[in-house]
Parts: C-alpha cells; sequence; structure tokens
C-alpha cells in the first residue's frame, strides 16, 4: 500500500500529448501508478518531437487524475539536433530551478528518465541538497552514447567528468531500472568498484496488448491501401537515427529488387535524409523500398501490423546502451522479428529465448538475405514465429505486468530475486 503523505514526482521532458515512445510510456507509467494508489505529479516539457501534437499546453493541467507541471519557458519543434539540444539545456536547467525551489508539505520520492543526458546529474544534485531519494530509470546511458556516435572522445575530458558525475548519480539513487541484462551489467561497470548492483532491477519497456493486435493483411486496410497484400513486406517503423543500422537493411533489399517483396520504412528522424539517399544511390526507391512519414496515432493498429517480417537494428557498440522499444511492439503486432543486432544484446536475447524471429550480426547481408529467404518459403515458419512474438508478449511485456513491476519496487514489495527475460 501507497503512503498518504508520500508523494512521487516523475521528471520527463516528454508527456502526453506527445507521441515520443518515452512520452507514450512515461504516461502510461504515471497514470498506472495513480490509479495503483500512488499520488503522482509529473513535471515534463511542452509538446515539441516531430510526430507530436505540437499545441501550447497549459502550464498546469490533469491527465487521467495525474497532476502535470509544465516548462515556462520557449521550446522549439524537434526537427534538427541544434533544436534538440536547445531544448535539453531549457528542460534541464528549468527543471532543476524548479524542482530546487518547489514547496511540498509531503514527504517526496523522485522518479526521473536518462534523457536529457544532463537531466540525472541536475536531479541527483537536486535530491542530494534536499534530501530525496530517488529512482533513476535508464533508457539510455550516457556518456556511453555520444562516445559510440562519435560526438565526444572516449577519453576525453568532457567524457570523464561527464562519466564520473553519473557514477555520482548511479551510487546516491535509491533504486535504478534496466531495460535489459546486458544493460544492467554496463551501468554495474559504469558505476564503479563501490556501487551495489542489487539496486538495479530489470523492467521491461511495453506495448498495449489492446492497442495494437496481430492482423492479416488482407483484412488491413493500411496493407491494402499500400500495396503490401501481395508481396512479402518487411516492415520498419520507427525513429530513423544514427543507431539504427538501416543501412545493411537496404544493402539486404538490393538483392530482392526484382522480387515480389516489399520493404517499408515508416518514420523521422535525424538519419533519414541520409538513409534515403542511400536507397536512391542503390536505386531502390520506389518499387522496392518505400518510405512513409509517421502514421497518425489512430492510424498505428493498421500501420504497425501491415508487414511480414518486422525490423528492430541497433547499430553496432550499442549493446547495453539503449533496449529498442520498437521490439515490444514488433512482438506485440505478431510477426517474426528480424533483429540486427549482436547475439548477445538484449533485443537478440528475447528474441531467441522465445523464438520470435531471427537476430542477425550488423553488416551481415547475405544473413538477412537468407532470413528472408527461409521466412518466404515457409509461411508455417513465419506463422510460428508470429505467434511465438505475440504469445511471449502478452505473457511478459504488457503495460500492466511492467507498471506492476514499477509499483512493486517503488512501494518495497518487490522481490528482489525476481526474474526477469
Amino acid at each position: 500500500m501507497s503512503e498518504p503523505n508520500k508523494e512521487y514526482v516523475l521528471v520527463t521532458e516528454y508527456f502526453h500529448p506527445d507521441t515520443a515512445s518515452t512520452g507514450q510510456l512515461m504516461t502510461d507509467l504515471a497514470v498506472g501508478l495513480q490509479e495503483r494508489g500512488l499520488d503522482m505529479t509529473v513535471y515534463t516539457g511542452q509538446p515539441n518531437y516531430h510526430s507530436g501534437e505540437n499545441t501550447q499546453q497549459p502550464w498546469v493541467s490533469e491527465y487521467e487524475g495525474v497532476l502535470i507541471k509544465r516548462v515556462r519557458a520557449p521550446q522549439l519543434r524537434q526537427s534538427s539536433l541544434s533544436r534538440r539540444l536547445f531544448n535539453w539545456a531549457i528542460f534541464t536547467t528549468w527543471m532543476f530551478g524548479t524542482m530546487l525551489i518547489s514547496q511540498t508539505e509531503k514527504e517526496r520520492e523522485i522518479l526521473f528518465v536518462s534523457n536529457p543526458p544532463f537531466l540525472p546529474i541536475a536531479m541527483w544534485l537536486v535530491c542530494r541538497l534536499r534530501g530525496w531519494e530517488y529512482t533513476y530509470i535508464v533508457y539510455d546511458l550516457y556518456p556511453d552514447q555520444p562516445v559510440e556516435l562519435g560526438y565526444i572522445k572516449e577519453s576525453g575530458l568532457i567524457t570523464r567528468v561527464w562519466g564520473t558525475l553519473n557514477q555520482r548519480a548511479f551510487l546516491a539513487a535509491k533504486h535504478i531500472v534496466s531495460l535489459g541484462p546486458v544493460m544492467k551489467e554496463r551501468i554495474s561497470r559504469n558505476a564503479g568498484p563501490k556501487f551495489d548492483p542489487s539496486k538495479i532491477e530489470i523492467i521491461h519497456n511495453w506495448e498495449d496488448e489492446n492497442f495494437i493486435q496481430p492482423m492479416d493483411k488482407e483484412d488491413n486496410w493500411f496493407s491494402n491501401e499500400h500495396g503490401l497484400v501481395d508481396p512479402f513486406t518487411i516492415l520498419y517503423a520507427g525513429n530513423i537515427g544514427e543507431f539504427h543500422d538501416l543501412e545493411t537493411l537496404l544493402k539486404a533489399a538490393a538483392e530482392f529488387e526484382d522480387e515480389n517483396v516489399r520493404f517499408l520504412i515508416i518514420g523521422e528522424g535525424d538519419n533519414k535524409d541520409t538513409i534515403v539517399s542511400f536507397a536512391e544511390k542503390l536505386d531502390l526507391r520506389g518499387d522496392t523500398v518505400r518510405f512513409l512519414p509517421y502514421q497518425p496515432w489512430d492510424d498505428l493498429p493498421y500501420s504497425l501490423t501491415s508487414g511480414d517480417i518486422s525490423v528492430v537494428t541497433v547499430k553496432e557498440g550499442f549493446e547495453g546502451i539503449c533496449v529498442s522499444s520498437k521490439l515490444y511492439t514488433a512482438m506485440a503486432a505478431g510477426m517474426p522479428v528480424l533483429t540486427i543486432a549482436q547475439p548477445y544484446d538484449d533485443e537478440s536475447r528475447i528474441v531467441d529465448q522465445f523464438d520470435a524471429g531471427v537476430h542477425v550480426p550488423q553488416d551481415d547481408v547475405s544473413g538477412i538475405i537468407n532470413a528472408i529467404e527461409t521466412w518466404r518459403q515457409d509461411p508455417n515458419l513465419v506463422n510460428r514465429q508470429g505467434t511465438n512474438a505475440r504469445q511471449a508478449f502478452e505473457e511478459h511485456f504488457t503495460t500492466d505486468d511492467s507498471i506492476d513491476e514499477y509499483y512493486e519496487l517503488l512501494t518495497g514489495s518487490r522481490s528482489t530475486s525476481a526474474t526477469s527475460p
């Protein structure tokens, strides 16, 4: 049971009505915990994600019983890295000041997600000054991510200082939430020899099992409208970022140029222009490879189930730095998952564990070609792995399952020996 005089404050850049995946997940989390009896308050920004509903929201409002307080400062639509950096700076600085001077008559515990990149350090410092306990939810691991992308040097001063401050944030946390075992191992290494790994709990991200349900292409208006019923369709839907290895997928697509195979890429992101240019260079854009923008929210149950195979891909070197939330949506859709990742990565382990698809290392073009050919020639395998994916999703990765785990963690009823896929 929750304590009657305790307030839980969730700090997240994205929240309803923003449609960024983090915003959707944090909205589910806050509403779910409120429904389970916790007194939730959310500190967040204005909608600014490129797929979001970019309408100005009230500074103070309520959503399904959750009190929402928003940044009272300008934020830009996230159409470039420079705009994102501006928003990150504004949000982190504003939240640091707001939380530092905020008043409450209740005992307060803080939850925050690892984005924007410097938010964990700001929240660690605020909680240290105010004497609050906090739970650190790791969606992306910093400074590991910009190091792998080549933005900063692994041995540089920025990396060393950033890593040291983040290490302190890990050490002082009451709880740390990791999205998978590989990420947990990496957090433990980053946190240093004094860190107690038992404070890390693995709680997977999730999808709404009622919103996304398997659907035959013949019965799917989106598949019919876009000519996907007859061709064997490989679907990628989501952010097109620098840490998604779509180049290997396009190289494999070149081998199916004269076949009845379609590659559909739905989404936006910093790396989309590069991927589109690469497809054009290979002379694939059009019949073999098609691009669509993010689809309206109400169309997602149809666009996300419009293919035969769903793709989840991460850049090599990102093992344990992030776990793609697309994996859970792909499994919910009831399609086999083509996972482009290292065999020991969290995404690959889940797909293997439940026989829900195939994992292929980055740059292994022939491996992708062979996997697609195998599926094309064996419809029973497609059906079996798709069924396995949906069954595993229903048993392990639904909204209620994951939020129950958060509730048990925060209220002290979660067993530290609990196992997770």
